[in-house]
């Protein structure tokens, strides 16, 4: 029994070859080949136009004249574009123009900066080198879409709407964030992102003007971790509206934090939000980190806080070990395993203009328990790297377990103290506050 619930706990953040079942390391086999089969990722960049301009860049499947949206971004110059690419036997557009009047609608005046680009360079997944398990995303060519000359666009008149983006849901009742579907992302991404797909949602209607908290889960999980989190945050005197980040777990993290970013891009372009805040969730945090090293300088300029939980800094043994020992690899572990590219990557991510880090980590494997190194899924050195201690503005250890320490009243006191003036560190009473020692998380003094 208790190897049984070390194995469950493991399994919450990575799954290594050693403890999964044959039938879910069969269904990633059997998914893998689907994507390399099916997917691809164009690269792209604008430039010839001022910094900060807003540009929007289109993919299109092109059968004769006809043009069909396989992809749509808003960006700045010099911004990274990647679109995620499906058939690789049709043939295919890009387009961009400069959006003068910011109404994200192509008209016939913007034909001053505008380009286009027929049968783009497209990184197939069926070319690459099969005998990589981790694909070298940052070795892909970035194609220039230049935009300092005319080029008259014969752009689709009705704009696409954005796949679950700002649709608003419930927490308990959608049916996207239920068990069968977690298990989905974490072993068949490919059917998950073609079934559900990426989303970005709201509680309620969104409101262009208001203060945004954005929520970001960790492996194997949903939305729903945060359900006291949700109530905690609607009891705060200010006004805030939650954003819920969803997406399928397998998924290379260099790949979902780009699309997190892209969407909070997206939010910022459309509307005049004061500012963003962060919470995330064990990986949530290494995907919300990925995010703010991609992110635009108005979308960086626009995030005051975040709020890490139980994130594995440092990486996960865990994902090393199926890496080294699984017949199919899941693309996440490529960036769970210590020393990865990713790791490194976020490691050396610079947050000192902001946003502000509070990091939160849990070194217990009940909740008000005593230190054992690690939460029963993370331990407390990966929490505590180095790196992400550097750019905290203040760092809290909580007694409880990886799952219990997004739900621990403690953790919520913090979080709405933080939420009401997180620029330096908060004070709760009777919660144990902590030093940034790994060693000793349970003796430190109380707040």
């Amino acid at each position: 029994m208790i190897n049984e619930r070390k194995a469950f706990n493991l399994l919450s953040l990575i799954v290594s070859s050693l403890i999964v079942s044959s039938c879910a390391i069969r269904d990633l086999g059997k998914n893998n080949e689907m994507i390399d089969e099916n997917y691809g990722i164009y690269r792209g960049q604008v430039s010839g136009v001022d910094q900060g301009s807003n540009v929007v860049v289109g993919l299109f499947k092109r059968d004769g004249k006809k043009l069909t949206y396989a992809g749509i971004r808003s960006v700045s110059p010099g911004d990274r574009i990647n679109m995620l690419v499906r058939d690789k036997d049709a043939s295919y557009t890009v387009m961009a123009y400069l959006d003068s009047n910011g109404d994200f609608a192509y008209q016939s005046d913007e034909s001053k900066s505008a380009a286009r680009i027929d049968d783009p360079e497209i990184h197939w997944a069926s070319d690459r080198d099969k005998d990589l398990d981790c694909p070298d995303y940052e070795s892909m060519k970035i194609e220039q879409i230049d935009l300092t000359g005319k080029e008259k666009l014969d752009w689709p008149r009705k704009a696409p709407e954005i796949r679950n983006f700002l649709e608003t849901i419930s927490l308990d009742d959608d049916e996207r964030f239920s068990d069968e579907n977690v298990k989905l992302g974490l072993w068949q991404p490919f059917v998950f992102e073609t079934e559900i797909g990426y989303g970005l949602y709201v509680l309620k209607d969104f409101d262009p003007t208001k203060n945004s908290i954005v929520l970001v889960h960790g492996i194997s999980d949903s939305p729903r971790v945060f359900k006291s989190v949700v109530e905690a945050i609607e009891a705060i005197p200010d006004d805030y509206q939650v954003l819920m980040f969803h997406y399928p777990s397998a998924v290379s993290l260099d790949y979902t934090s780009y699309i997190l970013s892209a969407a909070l891009n997206e939010v910022i372009r459309r509307s005049q939000i004061p500012q963003l805040d962060i919470i995330a969730h064990s990986m949530g945090g290494l995907v919300s980190k990925g995010m703010i090293l991609q992110s635009s300088a108005e979308l960086r300029q626009s995030m005051r806080l975040f709020i890490s939980i139980a994130t594995p800094y440092g990486g996960h043994a865990g994902a090393q070990a199926g890496l080294d020992w699984s017949p199919n690899v899941a693309r996440v572990w490529c960036a769970m395993a210590p020393n990865s590219s990713y790791v490194q990557e976020i490691a050396a991510l610079d947050l000192s203009e902001g946003p502000k880090h509070h990091l939160i980590f849990s070194f217990s494997h009940e909740a008000d328990g005593k230190s054992k190194g690690d939460d029963g899924v993370v331990t407390v050195k990966s929490q505590l790297d180095e790196s992400a201690q550097h750019n905290a503005t203040a760092i809290y250890g909580i007694a409880d377990n990886h799952g219990g320490a997004v739900r621990n009243s403690c953790t919520l006191k913090r979080l709405k103290a933080i939420l009401q003036d997180g620029s330096t560190r908060v004070s709760v009473p009777n919660c144990g506050a902590a030093d940034a020692s790994p060693d000793n998380p349970d003796t430190a003094p109380v707040d």
